[in-house]
């Protein structure tokens, strides 16, 4: 997706930036969010209370090096104090749209769209991470502090490809997840360079994690416009999660009821028995 940059380049992001849109029926009212790419990755899990560690875990290890606060926008005095405001602090001014600055579920969809491919930007025009880990140096070798033939990661062109080889799982996961809500988003707003751009990036994570997660059956899913295709996306992406975790019992009924579902839509025949068996090979 194109950022629109009322202060600032999109060639040169400053890793901070106002997001702001108009209301539709008032174009006077203006709502704002802000976006950060943080210098130094945080673990969230370190303060997070007990009784909600269980709900980051399942997310992965809680980092976050970028984020958009608040999730939606909320009303600032006019457009004219906005850029005053990024002026005076330095930052970057994105417009986000018209929009219902009531239907605070959508914009923060939009948000978190936007906040992702600022970041993406940011990584691209700065060669570091948000949280400033740097990946490429004149040389083109990597220098993330990570011994990157340990890790299987080598140099390249495609700077989101290497950022995944050098990612866990659980953190491959969590991107994942961002990704493709933000693919059905694009998809169904008809922004056709944006889900192929989220698409692109979702098909390299599944170059790094186990073939058995069928990424793409999930990015099949999420595309092929059949009346029950979030309804199958969302249930191929709980698969990954289940495959992730060992939890056979759980794909299992996940295949079950993909199957259910719509049996003859695209994919369902196509589900793997991905469980391992305990049956003893049959002898020849």
């Amino acid at each position: 997706m194109a950022l629109e940059y009322h202060i600032g380049d999109a060639d040169n992001p400053r890793g901070h930036a106002l997001i702001y849109f108009r209301d539709g029926s008032d174009p006077e009212k203006v709502g704002a969010a802000y976006i950060v790419m943080l210098p130094v990755s945080v673990d969230i899990s370190k303060y997070v209370p007990p009784f909600l560690a269980g709900q980051v875990e399942q997310l992965g290890t809680g980092d976050m090096s970028s984020f958009a606060f608040p999730p939606a926008p909320e009303p600032v005095p006019s457009e004219s104090w906005l850029r005053e405001t990024a002026r005076v602090r330095g930052d970057d001014l994105l417009f986000g749209g018209v929009a219902n600055l009531e239907d605070v579920t959508s914009l923060m969809a939009a948000v978190a769209d936007i906040a992702a491919e600022y970041s993406s930007q940011y990584e691209s025009a700065t060669g570091l991470t948000a949280a400033g880990t740097q990946l490429q140096v004149d040389g083109g070798e990597l220098d993330s502090g990570i011994d990157t033939a340990a890790s299987g990661a080598g140099p390249t062109d495609d700077v989101h490809d290497v950022m995944y080889g050098l990612m866990a799982e659980a953190d491959l996961l969590t991107e994942l997840t961002k990704l493709m809500g933000r693919l059905q988003y694009e998809s169904s707003g008809g922004d056709v360079g944006g889900a192929r751009e989220s698409e692109a990036k979702i098909r390299a994570i599944g170059r790094h994690i186990p073939e058995n997660r069928r990424i793409d059956l999930l990015v099949g899913a999420a595309l092929d416009r059949h009346p029950d295709s979030a309804q199958r996306a969302q249930l191929y992406l709980e698969r990954v999660f289940a495959m992730y975790r060992e939890d056979y019992t759980r794909v299992h009924t996940i295949e079950q009821e993909i199957k259910q579902l719509a049996p003859d839509s695209p994919g369902s025949s196509e589900t793997p028995d991905a469980a391992p068996t305990n049956e003893p090979p049959e002898s020849s």
